[in-house]
């Protein structure tokens, strides 16, 4: 049985993949986030449940990465970790002035990503000791990373720096058998982009569903991702079905970037 780590793993992406993942006996899922309360009610609709733990933290804060997963030692001993999600993240605009969000958007988002990968690094090679060549690594970056929108400045750039971030620990790692890659999802139907729409739709004296039209009207598809067609495409980068993809960011959002 092998280890993946998921952080975020309490909403949308995060729990969609964890179930995804939770459905293979061989997998056992070690789900983080900032409210365990939320990472219970996501276990609980796991597959093979008493494979998976939950456990609560902060991944701006490398120390408290960097300890759990000391911590876990002989749990990772018997049970190597393979595959990391660095899912975490936060979204909503930011304002200069003393309620501007900048610097809790960049902790979260880019410092937390890369915490995760260095904390789990140490621990990915461990794996290699016992015979495991290909592990990886998969951020979550966004379509809006490829374009600019106003008054999500601060968003834009965390997600915009993760494929800098992927580029530079592919160049570092992947020879020694670690893949690393980012995912650029468009708009997902979860909490987070309801939140969005919903502000605007307040914004702007519109229902929901209006806005949510108006959203969906100059996306390709004409729609929104599901978070489980996001966790198919995290499953198939863990699978080993493939050994080529790293340093890259894969674009999933229904035709809104076609770069």
């Amino acid at each position: 049985m092998y280890t993946i780590l998921i952080t975020g793993a309490g909403s949308g992406i995060g729990k969609a993949s964890a179930q995804r993942l939770a459905s293979n006996p061989n997998n056992r899922l070690i789900l983080v986030g900032r409210t365990l309360e939320k990472l219970e009610d996501v276990l609980v609709t796991l597959d093979n449940k008493k494979n998976h733990l939950t456990h609560s933290l902060d991944v701006s804060k490398k120390d408290e990465l960097i300890n759990f997963l000391n911590s876990s030692k002989a749990d990772l001993e018997n049970h190597p970790l393979v595959n990391v999600f660095a899912n975490a993240g936060i979204g909503g605009p930011n304002i200069w002035g003393n309620l501007d969000k900048w610097q809790e958007i960049i902790d979260i988002n880019l410092t937390g990503a890369y915490n995760t990968c260095m904390a789990s690094y140490p621990w990915l090679n461990k794996a290699a000791e016992e015979g495991i060549e290909i592990r990886n690594i998969i951020i979550t970056s966004s379509c809006l990373a490829r374009f600019g929108v106003p008054g999500l400045t601060a968003y834009i750039s965390s997600k915009t720096a993760i494929m800098g971030l992927v580029r530079g620990l592919a160049i570092e790692w992947s020879r020694g058998g670690v893949l690393i890659n980012a995912i650029a999802p468009g708009w997902v139907d979860t909490a987070m982009a309801r939140e969005s729409i919903q502000g605007n739709a307040d914004r702007l004296g519109k229902t929901y569903d209006e806005m949510c039209a108006e959203v969906c009207s100059v996306v390709p598809t004409g729609r929104m991702s599901t978070p489980s067609e996001i966790a198919a495409l995290v499953e198939f980068l863990f699978s080993g079905a493939q050994q080529s993809i790293t340093g890259t960011t894969i674009d999933i959002n229904n035709g809104s970037w076609m770069g």
